[in-house]
Formats: structure tokens, sequence, C-alpha cells
């Protein structure tokens, strides 16, 4: 987390720190690419786990919400390892996994934080079967169904490699940021990843270097560890 935290980001993030300004740029640049002033879903992944993820996904859907100013949804999408309902102390369910079995209303759906224009959506409890909530149009219509209240819905996905969750999410979103840890993801594990993405035909909008130990840099290219379209 940032040193400082100020009340713009919630008591979760410092706004003006420098980590918020490279997670601008990248709002600024995947604005270019997709037209966010529409209604967008956007997954963000990687090839493995601990590799700032649900981190990232946390610190720029705060950016999301308070440069924007349009209704923003975080999704923990990572129903078989959850984390965000910690940062958030609400309970893990109900949430996504009630909501695409029908079990849960979607007004109901969605907690409000302490960040104007942001709520945030637990991964709720999946069962021994996780993959059994995807099937048939049920995420599809989820989203859709989540759009008539939300402007711009960031999944913070599951990784690649070792699950095939984030392939069923490609149906539902508008592209995918694919996260890399800088000098530590093997470059291999990587390239796999994007094979993985790119075979199911996924819209990678680009690839976020990421940096924990010294928070900086991130930066995007869509054609870093070989991507292009």
């Amino acid at each position: 987390m940032a040193k400082k935290m100020n009340r713009d980001g919630g008591g979760l993030f410092d706004i003006e720190s420098p980590m918020a300004i490279e997670l601008r740029r990248i709002m600024i640049r995947l604005g270019r690419q997709l037209d966010l002033g529409r209604k967008r879903a956007i997954m963000v992944t990687s090839a493995e786990r601990g590799e700032g993820k649900s981190l990232f996904s946390l610190h720029f859907a705060l950016v999301l919400a308070y440069h924007l100013q349009k209704e923003i949804l975080l999704l923990d999408a990572d129903v078989r390892r959850p984390v965000q309902h910690t940062v958030f102390q609400v309970p893990l369910e109900p949430g996504f996994a009630e909501l695409l079995a029908g079990e849960l209303k979607f007004a109901d759906a969605a907690h409000p934080t302490k960040v104007r224009n942001l709520h945030f959506l637990p991964a709720g409890h999946a069962g021994g079967n996780p993959s059994r909530l995807f099937s048939g149009d049920r995420l599809r219509e989820t989203v859709r169904k989540l759009h008539e209240r939300f402007d711009i819905i960031l999944f913070d996905s599951p990784p690649v490699v070792p699950v095939s969750d984030p392939l069923h999410y490609l149906e539902a979103v508008d592209g995918t940021l694919y996260l890399v840890m800088a000098g530590q993801t093997h470059r291999d594990v990587s390239q796999r990843g994007v094979e993985i993405l790119r075979s199911a035909g996924a819209n990678v909008l680009g690839v976020v270097a990421n940096n924990l130990a010294e928070v900086l840099p991130y930066y995007y290219d869509r054609k870093y560890y070989g991507y292009s379209r």
C-alpha cells in the first residue's frame, strides 16, 4: 500500500502518490483503446499467483472512480482464492458466486465503499465445483444486469495458467489487462499465459509490468512479451 493515505482514496490509497500517477497514465492509454465513456467490463489477470494482480485491481479501481467520476464496480472474480473482501472488511458471501447461481438479488449484491462512485462485489462461496457457475449464458447475463447500475466493471480474475476460469470471463468482458511481476516472473511462464489468452480469442489490451518492491515502474505495452494483434 502507499505510505501516505489521504481521504481521496478512502483510507486505502494516496491518490497523489507516484503509483497513483502511473496508474492514471495506464487509465489514459487504456481510454485511447477502449472508449471508457461507454459501459465497459475489463478483466485483470496474470500468468501465476503472486504477481500483484489483486493489489493492482484495487488501486486501479480507486483511480478509475476518482478520475472518471463514473460508477465503478470492483468484482472479485477469483472464486477459488478470494482476497478483496478482507481489504474492504465485508463478508465473503453472498457475492459473485451467489449472483451467478441466482441466489442473490442484483439490488443487494454490491457493497458501497468509502470512495465515491466505487462499489465492491465479493467473490462469494463457489463450493467444490466453481466451473459449474459459468455454464450457459449465466455470466454474460449477470454482467449485462450489473451494467444497468455500473458503468465500468473491473474483474479481479484468477491467473490463467493454473485455472481456466478467466477464459469463461472473456465472453463477458471488453478487454484484458495482463500483469507480470517485473524481474520475477519467468518469461516463458508469462508468454504461456499470453498464448492461453490469445488462443481463446482474448482482447489483450496491454501488459502491465509490476514491481511491488519498488512501487515503480508500472508501464503498459500491448507488444510486451511478443503479444501483437
